[in-house]
C-alpha cells in the first residue's frame, strides 16, 4: 500500500514538474514575462555566502552617461533586502524618452538568437543577477551583447555604491563607435566618419569623402590646380579634432572649403548622436 501510494506521489510531482516547465517556455516563447523579477530574502535560497553583509539595504540606481550609437540610453535599478539583490529592473530608453519594451520594430526579435524577444533577453539577465547575486558570472549573450554587456557593467556599478552604502544615482561611461554619412554634393560625394569614444573621451576617428555611385575615396584623388591632396587634408581636419576633443565647429576666415564644410556637418551630426543622459 506504501509503495503504490508513493507511486501515485511521483506520478503527481513529474505532472507538477511537466506543468511548470510548459508554462515557462510559453512565457518566454510569447514575450509574457515579468519586468522584474522579486525573490524573498527570507528564504536564503539563493544567498551568496560572499555577499553576506557586505551590501547596504535599499534602492540602487545606475545609469549610462550617453545615448549609445542605437540611440539608447541604459539604466538600471537593483533593490537589495538582508544584503540580497532582490529586484532588478532594466531599461533601454530612446533620445524621446520611450521605453525599448513599448516600441515596435525588429530590434526588438532576433531570427538568430535562441531567445525569441527582448523580454525574453531581460528575463534571463535579470534571473542570471538574482541567481548568481554577482555580476561577473553572467555571460554576454551572443547576438545581443551591447544589450547584455551594459546590463553587466551597470549592475556592477550599482552593485559598488551599494558596497558603499551611497544610495546616490551614479552615471558610467562607456565604449561606444558612431558612424556618420553626410549629405551628398554635386559631384556626388559625401562625408563618411567613424567615431570612437572611451567615455568622455575621443579615442578614433576615420573619416573620408565616398562617391555614393561607386563607392570610390576621395583620399585617392588630388586637385592638381588647387595643389590638394585629399587624403592629406582629411587627415589633417582627424588630427585637430582628437588633439582639441571638442565637437564644437571651429571658426574661420571667409568661407569654408567645400571639404571642411562637409567634415563641419559630419562633427554636427556626431554631436547629435553623442548627447548625455
Amino acid at each position: 500500500m506504501k509503495s503504490k501510494n508513493k507511486s501515485h506521489q511521483l506520478k503527481f510531482l513529474y505532472t507538477i514538474s511537466v506543468l511548470l516547465l510548459i508554462l515557462s517556455l510559453t512565457f518566454l516563447g510569447t514575450g509574457c514575462v515579468k519586468k522584474e523579477l522579486v525573490n524573498d530574502p527570507s528564504t536564503g535560497e539563493i544567498l551568496s555566502v560572499a555577499n553576506l553583509k557586505s551590501l547596504s539595504d535599499g534602492h540602487f540606481t545606475a545609469t549610462t552617461h550617453f545615448y549609445d550609437t542605437r540611440g539608447y540610453a541604459q539604466q538600471i535599478d537593483i533593490i537589495i533586502k538582508s544584503n540580497i539583490i532582490t529586484q532588478v529592473n532594466f531599461k533601454e530608453i530612446s533620445r524621446n524618452g520611450m521605453d525599448r519594451l513599448t516600441l515596435e520594430g525588429p530590434e526588438k526579435y532576433w531570427d538568430n538568437l535562441s531567445l525569441l524577444n527582448l523580454n525574453s533577453l531581460y528575463f534571463r539577465l535579470y534571473n542570471d543577477l538574482i541567481l548568481s547575486q554577482n555580476p561577473d558570472e553572467i555571460e554576454t549573450i551572443s547576438g545581443a551583447t551591447q544589450t547584455s554587456g551594459r546590463f553587466i557593467q551597470l549592475s556592477n556599478a550599482a552593485i559598488g555604491q551599494a558596497k558603499k552604502g551611497d544610495h546616490e544615482p551614479i552615471k558610467i561611461d562607456t565604449f561606444d563607435t558612431y558612424t556618420v554619412v553626410g549629405s551628398i554634393d554635386q559631384d556626388g560625394f559625401q562625408g563618411n566618419l567613424v567615431a570612437t569614444f572611451n567615455g568622455t573621451r575621443l579615442t578614433a576617428l576615420t573619416y573620408d569623402e565616398i562617391r555614393a555611385e561607386d563607392g570610390k575615396s576621395k583620399r585617392k584623388f588630388t586637385d592638381s590646380t588647387n595643389n590638394i591632396n585629399y587624403s592629406v587634408l582629411f587627415d589633417t581636419f582627424i588630427r585637430d579634432t582628437l588633439a582639441s576633443q571638442t565637437l564644437e565647429s571651429t571658426s574661420t576666415e571667409g568661407e569654408p572649403s567645400p571639404e571642411k564644410a562637409k567634415f563641419s556637418e559630419c562633427i554636427r551630426l556626431l554631436k547629435e548622436l553623442r548627447t548625455s543622459f
